[in-house]
């Protein structure tokens, strides 16, 4: 009965298992909701810039609406009850530092807004554009100040990694430059300084109950912070470990694995990412996803993943290197020809 499953839910104690999941928690569909109203906001600032049609930007100002600004039906700005645990006494009533982690989808939302804004939408008033910055402020404060946003920081996994992403984005959209940058640095001068070893694995989600899927996680986090400096112009894909290690060291470690009963396409995104990041020489990655999703051009994250969206990459860079020396090769033989025609004058 209802009164006998609140009584379990207010005087049983809970006992937290890595990896699992209470199906209680599945009654409430917050971070669901939140992952779809981030990736349909992006979908649809995309879809307006691609194609200047006013649906699509009026789609995405409307999940904003809801999700942040409509007085009844918007989130706090906090994520005060984030993966609560049920059971008795004050922690059955308040989140855990874990729940931060769940508004990830918030780099995607401020990304959207940023197109949004670069595709000069009509829907984008200033006055909606006021209003978020006020949400996301205070949001920004509740991540840095709290107590739940604290643990969350100091965290050696991916915890802390998902965390850092949400402080550099919430920065970048306040227009706090040096204040993303910071974050960004400072996050790859010490917890990243830890999380790969020589060999590419990552000791703090090897330990998991779910290994590859926590590897993977982590994985998108790092990419994620590292693509955001990237436009910060910072080249943060060349920092190393403690152990010599990058991030394509650790993408490289974690394909070589077999993923046994866990979804093997969750490591696809990192692979397209690592490959527009770092460069395909040898065409391995290009073969590894062929062979695992034959139609990965067609998916979002093959769009996401392209070196000219990575400026401050190694690949990029090595791009540039080569078409400085193309353009010194041509220079030179202009010259050589000219000089030949003065010769045989």
């Amino acid at each position: 009965t209802i009164s006998e499953r609140h009584a379990a839910w207010t005087t049983c104690p809970y006992v937290g298992r890595d990896g699992q999941v209470n199906p209680d928690v599945r009654l409430l569909n917050g971070p669901e909701a939140i992952n779809s109203a981030s990736q349909s906001i992006i979908y649809n600032a995309i879809a307006y810039a691609l194609q200047k049609t006013s649906s699509y930007s009026a789609a995405a100002t409307s999940f904003i609406d809801t999700f942040f600004l409509n007085p009844s039906t918007k989130m706090n700005p906090n994520m005060n009850f984030g993966q609560m645990v049920r059971g008795p006494g004050q922690a059955g009533k308040e989140g855990t530092f874990t729940g931060v982690l769940d508004l990830r989808g918030i780099v995607k939302i401020i990304n959207g807004i940023m197109i949004l804004k670069a595709a000069d939408s009509p829907d984008w008033t200033a006055a909606r554009d006021q209003k978020l910055a006020a949400w996301m402020a205070q949001y920004a404060d509740w991540l840095e100040n709290s107590l739940l946003g604290k643990r969350s920081a100091s965290r050696p996994n991916n915890h802390a990694t998902f965390y850092v992403s949400q402080v550099i984005a919430t920065r970048v959209l306040a227009g706090d430059i040096n204040g993303a940058t910071a974050a960004a640095q400072d996050y790859f001068s010490r917890q990243f300084l830890d999380q790969i070893a020589a060999s590419g694995e990552q000791p703090f989600e090897a330990v998991r109950t779910r290994p590859f899927h926590y590897r993977c996680f982590n994985l998108e986090a790092m990419i994620t912070n590292a693509k955001i400096g990237d436009q910060l112009g910072l080249n943060l894909w060349a920092v190393k470990s403690k152990y010599g290690a990058t991030i394509q060291t650790a993408l490289d470690y974690t394909m070589r694995l077999n993923p046994k009963t866990e979804d093997v396409l969750e490591i696809m995104p990192h692979v397209a990412a690592v490959a527009a990041a770092y460069g395909d020489p040898k065409g391995l990655y290009a073969d590894f996803m062929r062979k695992t999703m034959f139609d990965y051009q067609n998916k979002s994250f093959w769009l996401y993943d392209q070196t000219v969206a990575l400026p401050s990459s190694p690949a990029a860079q090595n791009m540039h290197k080569r078409a400085d020396a193309w353009e010194d090769r041509i220079s030179r033989t202009n010259v050589l020809s000219s000089t030949q025609s003065v010769l045989t004058v």
